[in-house]
């Protein structure tokens, strides 16, 4: 008699507890989203867009670009200024033509195509858009580089796939971050885009490896945004033989390698129950996005067909 009771009592306490909750995502305010980028030897080139809501369908026709903002690049170290012009380039897709807008130096103005990246400059990037302005600060820093670079045949994949290995020697001074990404030429085509592309990692940076010289094994970048197999994945960090391969080695400062691992991170956790949620930290007050120099250097290897 006193389990029944016991139970009877358990039960009413469980089914007076329940309730209801109602949980109102909301999307926010939308943000100006920067893509702002200037290498060495490169002029600069931004994209401006609109964020999306968190619930909204992702697409070309979602992707809202940003017209008749005033956008000016300013190299601190030389003491130079550009203005960039606006470009509208239309692009079809199936039936649908869509349009997006670029600001790059004006092309009919030789002295803006002589305002390219160089390496240790300071470069000051302003935008005036909808009566509200925002600022960043980025460094080219300058690029060591790696020692060597070559190709290795796969133990037991001789015939078929090589991977990339490097020697690297980074300067005795905190702080030295990378970003590296390849392109592969595939001497037999798949119809995929020959683009330059990371790997599971695209940044790095000498907390642990300062002044050290030490050995890499360089995976090739891929595009995320296709579906692979088991298989492809066992090899998809490996040269083909006859492909031609170029490894993008990238030097950064500390925010820009910042922007770049907390979006990787962001990117591994969605649709992980189990991981916390991560925010991107770009580099550039009230907006999203990244204002980056980009201290490149280029490394190009061919695999032989045997």
């Amino acid at each position: 008699m006193q389990k029944m009771i016991f139970l009877v009592l358990a039960i009413l306490l469980f089914t007076s507890c329940e309730k209801e909750v109602d949980i109102k995502l909301n999307d926010g305010e939308k943000k100006i989203v920067v893509e702002g980028v200037i290498e060495i030897d490169e002029v600069p080139y931004v994209t401006l867009t609109r964020s999306i809501g968190f619930f909204d369908k992702i697409d070309l026709s979602s992707i809202e670009y940003i017209k008749n903002a005033q956008i000016t690049v300013i190299d601190i170290t030389a003491f130079d200024t550009l203005v960039l012009k606006e470009y509208v380039i239309d692009t079809v897709v199936g039936a649908n033509t869509f349009n997006f807008s670029i600001y790059g130096p004006d092309l009919l103005d030789p002295n803006a195509l002589n305002f390219k990246g160089i390496a240790g400059h300071m470069y000051k990037i302003s935008i005036l858009d909808n009566n509200q302005y925002y600022e960043a600060f980025t460094q080219i820093p300058i690029n060591p580089g790696l020692d060597s670079v070559w190709l290795e045949p796969v133990p037991g994949k001789e015939d078929s796939f090589s991977v990339i290995k490097a020697i690297y020697t980074d300067p005795d001074t905190f702080g030295n971050s990378v970003k590296l990404q390849t392109k592969t030429n595939r001497y037999i085509k798949n119809g995929g885009p020959e683009l330059f592309f990371s790997s599971f990692s695209s940044v790095y940076n000498d907390n642990i490896i300062n002044g050290t010289s030490i050995p890499l094994t360089i995976d090739l970048g891929f595009d995320k945004s296709k579906t692979y197999t088991q298989s492809e994945y066992q090899t998809i960090g490996y040269v083909r033989k006859g492909d031609t391969v170029t490894v993008k080695w990238s030097a950064i400062d500390k925010n820009v390698f910042t922007f770049w691992e907390t979006l990787s991170f962001s990117e591994g956790s969605v649709g992980n129950p189990f991981a916390s949620p991560v925010q991107v930290q770009g580099n550039i007050k009230n907006a999203l996005g990244v204002w980056g120099g980009y201290g490149s250097k280029y490394y190009t290897l061919i695999d032989s067909i045997k």
